[in-house]
């Protein structure tokens, strides 16, 4: 009977436990937790903010550096004497030979007139003769007026890979037309003959 009032009273009380006891509200898990890294995960980092890495300095041999020194002389030595558009000048002076000739003997003679029109003794041997530059005066002028505008004259010139004055008539005569682009013609070959030249003493020869 003891015993039977004993489980009656556990269960009782059991049950007064259920009904007094207030369920604790679950806590929220804080969201720190959520936004904090795992410490055991990497964290990785934008390639920008980090310093670039010292970039190692090249050593450059000796026989390399005689190499480049080599190339720059030749080079400053090509672009001072203009020998690039001097071979362009003798490569077009042969296309325009005469096919009969002899291309050596034909370069070989043209060399020789370089070399004394350079001297100024001869007769510069200029690649438009006078009358191609009449030519190309008399194609700026079909109606014979005697005269060329100030675009003309340019366009001449520029025909014929020359560069124009600055100070043009508004109307120039046609025969000082043909003498300018003549003069400027054999002007522009010396200076080509003559690059990188030294000018020459008084007491000084041409070698």
């Amino acid at each position: 009977m003891e015993d039977k009032n004993i489980s009656n009273e556990i269960i009782l009380n059991y049950e007064l436990l259920k009904l007094t006891s207030v369920p604790s509200p679950a806590t929220p898990k804080s969201s720190a937790s959520h936004l904090s890294p795992n410490p055991t995960e990497p964290v990785s980092l934008c390639k920008c903010l980090l310093s670039p890495e010292p970039s190692k300095e090249e050593i450059i041999s000796e026989r390399k550096k005689m190499m480049f020194s080599a190339v720059f002389r030749t080079e400053s030595y090509l672009r001072e004497r203009r020998i690039p558009e001097l071979i362009r000048f003798l490569l077009t002076k042969i296309l325009a030979r005469d096919p009969d000739s002899n291309v050596s003997t034909y370069l070989s003679n043209l060399l020789d007139d370089c070399m004394i029109f350079r001297a100024g003794l001869g007769v510069a041997p200029v690649l438009f003769e006078d009358r191609h530059l009449k030519a190309i005066v008399n194609s700026f002028d079909p109606s014979q007026r005697g005269w060329l505008t100030v675009g003309q004259v340019r366009r001449a010139f520029m025909t014929l890979g020359l560069t124009p004055d600055d100070n043009l008539l508004d109307r120039t005569p046609t025969d000082i037309v043909f003498q300018s682009l003549k003069e400027k013609q054999e002007l522009e070959l010396f200076n080509l003959l003559a690059a990188g030249m030294k000018p020459l003493r008084d007491n000084e020869s041409e070698p």
